[in-house]
């Protein structure tokens, strides 16, 4: 759904040089107007962004409603129909792009599914699964404000980071990007850290196996962990444990229980072909590497890819740096994205990064103190002192904790600007320029958008219903990606023009399409030109069942 250049074109070098350095600017002159008027945020200001970051939920159901939701969605759906009428994941619309995939868990090994199953099941509605996910991820603020009061110990502190999370652009676009498992490493690792902080070592644990049922990569993040605690912790039991149990679990998931669960001859990873330049399996991608350290190199400092990464720590103003090895959690899901053939799998907008930042938001919890000691040092709110005093070190003392205390509620101040500057130039939020300018977009999407428009539900977008209803429930139907989602009670979907399986076993018996494209921008890999449609509804085939305002279903012969 993403498209990156291989060089960042002119326009998008310039509007990130403004945006970045805006933040910049404008945080910093936050920090110097508070320092000088000793001004702290109050609470009700940072409740007032927690309850706006709300506004996820509402942008999520308006762009279902709007057909801005692709086939993604469509079958997490189906995965989710399939389990509450059978008790397995069985996706036929998967099995259709990529066979050996007819039970999901042979593409990826997402067992923590099951916990949206229950209500699905009770509410069997794509809002209910909309709900859910935003329910789930914005409760990623509660274990971060448990872990940030825990370790610095301010109310105050702890609900202003819950806030950075809230509008840290990363997580909204995590959020909004319709529906997937990856990004619920978020809370679940937030809360394994939050235990482990909290000396909870029997809840640490069970946070810990519960980040690794989330998808199986998960494991490798969850033994960097561990190594970090082996490391640097001096923690050599449980960092040992830690690291074993992430890898272990990580090996066995991807070599021996989902080529259980595949239905093909021969099991292939969905994602081997991530870095083909040195190879299609895990020893053939290790060996590859080692044979060519000039093409590892240049792969993983490629510009396009340090520029992703760098734009998950402007936000934070590289604060985390100041604490680098708490961020060996996430070395190894940084590192997969750096790897790939791909720059979408290292994308500051993407879902593949959702779990380094629990691991960036702790390095910057981590480093908190010492930055606050810094500046207050630097800074040293002029020393002030009393040299009538008959207690010099007294009086000096306690300057020193009052400049700490300015600090601290200086840099508040500043993180949280930055966090929103960030949000206005490079976010998907109502804020942010993207949202009222169309013409200003910080990358060159090709299908995803966040223009206001994209959430204006029209006559049109409601009168898709009445086709859905026409097709029967056993049908396979092959139909554009925006309406798929529509379609998920049907045995079956194809991505039109697909009307046979890859495999050739199965076929379409309806073809539904929209002739509007529903205004999608014709590079867009969902968007089907008038002769693309004809060449397949018109070749004799078909049997033309009804249309209107460019709807067009029709039945096979």
């Amino acid at each position: 759904m993403f498209q990156y250049f291989n060089v960042m074109p002119g326009n998008f070098i310039i509007f990130y040089f403004i945006g970045i350095l805006a933040t910049l600017l404008i945080s910093g002159g936050v920090y110097f107007f508070s320092g000088r008027r000793q001004y702290k945020i109050s609470m009700a200001v940072v409740w007032i962004f927690i309850a706006a970051s709300g506004y996820l939920l509402l942008a999520q159901l308006f762009k279902y409603k709007a057909l801005h939701m692709y086939v993604d969605f469509a079958h997490w759906l189906q995965v989710l129909q399939s389990i509450s009428a059978k008790g397995w994941p069985e996706v036929l619309s998967h099995e259709f792009i990529f066979p050996g995939t007819l039970n999901y868990f042979a593409a990826h090994f997402v067992p923590f599914i099951y916990v949206f199953a229950l209500p699905f099941k009770l509410i069997p509605r794509p809002e209910t699964l909309l709900v859910l996910n935003v329910a789930l991820m914005l409760s990623s603020a509660i274990p971060l404000y448990f872990l940030a009061k825990r370790m610095q110990g301010s109310t105050l502190f702890a609900l202003t980071v819950a806030a950075f999370l809230l509008w840290y652009p990363t997580f909204q676009y995590i959020t909004l990007y319709e529906f997937e498992m990856l990004r619920f490493s978020i809370p679940i690792l937030l809360w394994m850290l939050y235990f482990w902080e909290s000396k909870k070592i029997k809840w640490y644990f069970v946070f810990a196996f519960a980040a690794i049922l989330v998808r199986e990569e998960v494991g490798l993040t969850v033994a960097m962990f561990g190594l970090y605690l082996l490391l640097f912790q001096k923690r050599r039991l449980p960092g040992l444990a830690t690291f074993l149990m992430g890898l272990i679990s990580f090996l066995v998931i991807f070599k021996f229980v989902m080529p259980a669960f595949s239905n093909a001859a021969q099991f292939e990873h969905i994602g081997a072909g991530i870095a083909p330049q040195f190879g299609n399996t895990l020893t053939g991608v290790v060996y590859g590497i080692i044979r060519h350290p000039s093409e590892f190199f240049s792969t993983i400092l490629h510009p396009v890819k340090l520029a992703n990464v760098g734009m998950l720590f402007i936000p934070l103003l590289f604060v985390p740096f100041v604490a680098p090895t708490a961020l060996l959690g996430a070395l190894a899901n940084i590192g997969i994205g750096l790897l790939s053939s791909s720059f979408i799998h290292s994308s500051y907008m993407l879902y593949y990064i959702a779990p380094s930042i629990p691991f960036i938001f702790y390095a910057l919890l981590k480093a908190w103190p010492k930055v606050v000691r810094y500046m207050a040092s630097w800074k040293g709110n002029e020393r002030r002192i009393d040299t009538n005093s008959t207690n010099r070190e007294f009086v000096i003392r306690n300057i020193s904790e009052h400049s700490i205390f300015v600090s601290h509620s200086a840099l508040m101040n500043t993180l949280l600007s930055a966090v929103l500057v960030s949000n206005i130039f490079f976010g998907p939020s109502p804020l942010s320029l993207q949202f009222w300018f169309k013409n200003i977009q910080p990358a060159p999407f090709r299908t995803q958008d966040f223009h206001w428009s994209v959430y204006r539900v029209t006559d049109h977008h409601k009168k898709v219903e009445k086709f859905v209803r026409m097709i029967p429930d056993d049908a396979i139907v092959s139909a554009q990606e925006f309406l798929q989602p529509r379609l998920f009670k049907k045995r079956g979907a194809m991505p039109f023009p697909q009307i046979i399986s890859k495999d050739g076993q199965y076929q379409a018996s309806y073809v539904f399409v929209d002739r509007t494209n529903n205004n999608l921008k014709p590079e867009s890999p969902a968007y089907m030109s008038e002769e693309e449609i004809d060449a397949v509804v018109k070749n004799g085939k078909w049997e033309f069942i009804a249309e209107k305002d460019g709807y067009e279903l029709y039945k096979l012969l």
